[in-house]
């Protein structure tokens, strides 16, 4: 018989902030395994990863948080750097890595998606749609993080690593993921692709966004007959 074993998982009735203080209860408690050295926190302004930070002091453990790049603004129209002032302050005092100069794996912010024009569909949002088929948008988001921070060296590669995402603001998701490089996700060597390795909390129902931003693109489904439109806040 192979080794296994048996965890706990956190599963919420439905998305949302509400359950940012369960999701650092989890990410606190799998911590204490001490296998893990690193936490990914998805936070557009920075008040989300401060909270984690805040929580995880002393646990021997480096927090990153994944903020915009400067080019999502022109997407959404907010003034870049996204993470400013005293919670700025606060991530750096807590030696908290700021990652706000990377384009996002899957959310428009490479060449590619200026060609969505021209009826191209980049592979990206094939990967976006199947991981919030599976975990939601915390997933998803979960996973481009964590992309995101070993693409700039802000976590190591192929080491196993708690990112924490979640659906407009706070948290809703944590995994435990091997991180590697966005070229690497789909390699043809095994070991150097990206893996899920456990869940720790996700919502059990789901949240899709009717409307995408592409560049200088919008796209929006249309649901009897009429233009309904959902936008992410800053968490």
């Amino acid at each position: 018989m192979s080794e296994y074993k048996v965890k706990r998982v956190t599963y919420f009735d439905k998305p949302g902030p509400e359950n940012t203080d369960s999701v650092a209860q989890a990410v606190r408690e799998r911590v204490k395994e001490r296998d893990v050295k690193h936490v990914v926190v998805a936070s557009i302004s920075g008040r989300t990863a401060l909270k984690f930070a805040q929580e995880l002091k002393g646990a021997s453990v480096s927090v990153v948080c994944v903020s915009g790049y400067a080019g999502w603004l022109t997407q959404h129209g907010v003034e870049y750097p996204f993470v400013r002032g005293e919670v700025r302050e606060k991530l750096e005092r807590l030696g908290v890595t700021i990652v706000d100069r990377t384009p996002s794996a899957f959310s428009g912010d490479t060449i590619d998606y200026g060609l969505a024009r021209y009826g191209y569909i980049p592979p990206s949002w094939v990967a976006s749609e199947t991981l919030q088929a599976l975990g939601g948008y915390g997933l998803k988001t979960a996973v481009e993080v964590l992309l995101m921070a070993t693409d700039c060296s802000a976590v190591p590669s192929l080491v196993d690593i708690i990112a924490v995402a979640g659906t407009d603001k706070g948290a809703d998701t944590a995994i435990v993921a091997r991180s590697t490089f966005s070229t690497w996700m789909f390699s043809s060597d095994s070991a150097k692709r990206f893996q899920v390795l456990e869940i720790l909390a996700m919502p059990r129902r789901k949240k899709w966004y009717r409307s995408i931003g592409v560049g200088g693109l919008s796209f929006k489904e249309v649901e009897k007959g009429e233009i309904i439109s959902e936008g992410a806040q800053p968490t």
